[in-house]
């Protein structure tokens, strides 16, 4: 146990002694990668909010069922409430129907044409074109009517962004990567004696290889630091019109759209992390030779 905890402390004065030899290409690799992880910040914040908004807008399709003559609405709105994809059904009986139509528009005197009404609520917008079908088999309904273009043009869209927010990723991932690599790679030249030194005495590729492993986790942490502070004061200054965008947007949608900050400060922390000691892994296996 004590053994470790002196490999470990060690390990970390060595990672002190590689970011002190760095000098100010510490300062470059910090910079590069904290705007890298603001982009990817703002396209992440950016993303997912117009992501929970076409999603919301989605909850609001609906699926209308007119029901035969002679068939109990409640019976069947609980038949259709035990379909995986329903999330609610609500009832509209004929009789409200005509009240509310004789309310808004001048209608004749005449019998009750309408026929009694659920209009059923899916899980997903996506869910559509399952439960239509399903809804059509049932004996009790005579007619079911949805809004098919809309639903499949939101569902475009929300796979759109979820393709676009995954590459703008996987790029800036891939940039980092080649910074952060050259970076530690000139680190390892400066050092190459010292390596080779400690490679003759027999120490052990854990011990050389992970204050390199460390230096670029160090750039992840204090690039994410950054960038969360930068995003932050973005988000203070233009929350305001966000909002008022969002609801001139979906006035009637009052749930909070906007993607935590939390969320998004934890994901550039460990993907800064994650990219840094990457790089810096794949770069000391590539250029030390033990």
């Amino acid at each position: 146990m004590l053994r470790a905890i002196r490999i470990f402390n060690r390990v970390c004065v060595e990672t002190l002694l590689g970011l002190r030899a760095s000098g100010w290409s510490n300062w470059l690799v910090v910079s590069i990668l904290a705007i890298a992880l603001t982009i990817f910040g703002c396209v992440l914040q950016v993303t997912m909010t117009l992501k929970n908004l076409v999603n919301a807008w989605g909850n609001q399709i609906q699926i209308s069922a007119y029901l035969a003559e002679g068939a109990d609405p409640k019976k069947v709105a609980h038949e259709i409430s035990r379909f995986p994809e329903v999330k609610q059904v609500e009832i509209v009986t004929k009789d409200v129907a005509w009240n509310e139509m004789q309310h808004t528009f001048k209608v004749a005197s005449i019998e009750n044409p309408l026929p009694n009404t659920l209009h059923v609520k899916l899980s997903s917008p996506d869910q559509v074109e399952v439960l239509a079908p399903k809804l059509r088999l049932m004996s009790a309904i005579e007619n079911v009517r949805y809004p098919l273009k809309v639903a499949k043009k939101i569902n475009d869209v929300r796979h759109f962004l979820e393709l676009a927010g995954l590459f703008v990723t996987t790029a800036l991932s891939a940039a980092t990567l080649v910074v952060i690599g050259n970076t530690i790679h000139l680190v390892i030249k400066a050092r190459h004696k010292e390596i080779e030194i400690l490679s003759l005495m027999g120490v052990g590729h854990f011990y050389i290889k992970c204050p390199f492993v460390f230096q670029g986790a160090v750039y992840g942490a204090c690039a994410a630091i950054m960038a969360s502070v930068v995003l932050v004061a973005l988000h203070l200054y233009i929350d305001p019109y966000v909002k008022d965008q969002l609801l001139s947007l979906a006035p009637a949608l009052t749930q909070n759209l906007e993607y935590s900050m939390g969320q998004t400060a934890v994901l550039m922390a460990i993907l800064g992390v994650v990219v840094g000691a990457g790089g810096s892994l794949w770069t000391s296996g590539r250029y030390i030779k033990i």
